[in-house]
């Protein structure tokens, strides 16, 4: 049986908080000292936004915990990759990653610039194979402990993201967006191919900012003041259905990847520890997964016969891509979304700790 952490916190007990939800969830029976460590940052907009990236404190507590518990700075990474709405030398510097790696010392490596090399399977794969052609992941995390840092908010394609979103952005290139129309099968392929290559896995969930709505960009943001860890990832995305409030039915993802095995999705199989006594206990916060309009507008085409091609593999690439940065950035953030920022960083503490780390 799984064992899922979920404690409350606040911003004055944050890191303490980190180390606690760790300790309950016995990441030390998991994530070795003996391999390299790869942190999976979670960028979902180069911009920052809040609920919508990993935060630095998150970051931060993460690495001030394993660096005391003995692991080797040397031999921590931190990962992430670029979509092709994302950039991800724009995402460290605005979402305040970079102080964080520098102040501990530990490397960066920007997915660009890692070497994919083809993996060899356990099992056919549902959809992945098929879509792309291949089946590869970064050489340079192999045989490593792969910690994900993903946040709680709502997303238009796969009602919520979570652990087994974040892993979306490791083993997938730019052309990720193909993958839409199947996403959750494909992300229960890539959870065999990260179990296939891993050390171990681990997922640590920020839901101090939650992101509610048309996510996971165009959200509404709202104090959420929980944070979750475990091992288990299917089990990580599982727990945080409940706290979001979403019918655990439409995350297709969840299901599959219990019936092939790779986690648990049942609630009754799930050991809830830390300030929560049960399932029941857990606090619900209502949250509602909308589309915006660019999500709406994609599945929507790619549902006709031969519009994927037409769209996504030929020279007409450029339009979607840049009607997508001009809604979010030119449309939706000064006119809606610049408000919630303001509201982050001015009216809640959340906020100011955020904002201790610019530089």
């Amino acid at each position: 049986m799984p064992k899922v952490a979920v404690v409350k916190t606040n911003p004055k007990t944050i890191f303490d908080d980190i180390a606690r939800v760790m300790d309950l969830s016995d990441y030390d029976k998991f994530v070795s000292k003996d391999v390299a460590t790869t942190i999976k940052l979670n960028l979902s907009w180069s911009k920052l936004y809040p609920a919508c990236s990993t935060n630095p404190y998150i970051f931060d507590g993460l690495l001030r915990k394993l660096i005391a518990d003995g692991f080797d700075n040397r031999k921590i990474q931190a990962v992430e990759n670029e979509t092709v709405v994302t950039n991800i030398f724009a995402g460290v510097r605005n979402n305040n990653w970079y102080p964080v790696i520098k102040k501990h010392g530990i490397k960066f490596l920007p997915l660009i610039n890692a070497t994919y090399v083809d993996v060899d399977l356990p099992k056919k794969t549902l959809v992945l194979k098929d879509i792309f052609g291949e089946t590869i992941a970064p050489k340079e995390i192999f045989g490593t402990n792969i910690i994900h840092l993903p946040t709680v908010k709502t997303h238009g394609h796969t009602q919520m993201t979570g652990a087994l979103k974040d892993s979306f952005g490791l083993y997938l290139t730019k052309n990720r967006h193909l993958a839409h129309l199947k996403i959750h099968e494909v992300l229960v392929d890539l959870l065999l191919l990260q179990q296939t290559i891993s050390h171990s896995e681990y997922v640590l969930t920020d839901g101090t900012i939650i992101g509610d709505g048309a996510g996971p960009r165009t959200m509404i943001p709202k104090v959420g003041n929980v944070l979750i860890a475990t091992s288990d990832m299917v089990a990580a995305d599982t727990v945080q259905t409940r706290l979001m409030g979403i019918d655990q039915r439409l995350v297709h993802k969840l299901r599959i990847a219990k019936d092939l095995g790779l986690g648990e999705s049942d609630p009754e199989k799930i050991e809830i520890v830390g300030d929560f006594e049960s399932w029941e206990d857990l606090p619900n916060f209502h949250l509602s997964t909308g589309k915006s309009p660019v999500i709406t507008w994609n599945r929507g085409f790619l549902k006709f016969p031969g519009m994927e091609t037409f769209l996504f593999k030929s020279p007409l690439m450029w339009l979607p891509t840049q009607l997508s940065g001009l809604y979010h950035d030119g449309i939706w953030l000064p006119l809606k979304g610049k408000k919630w920022v303001k509201w982050f960083l001015e009216e809640t503490e959340w906020g100011a700790l955020w904002n201790s780390y610019t530089e």
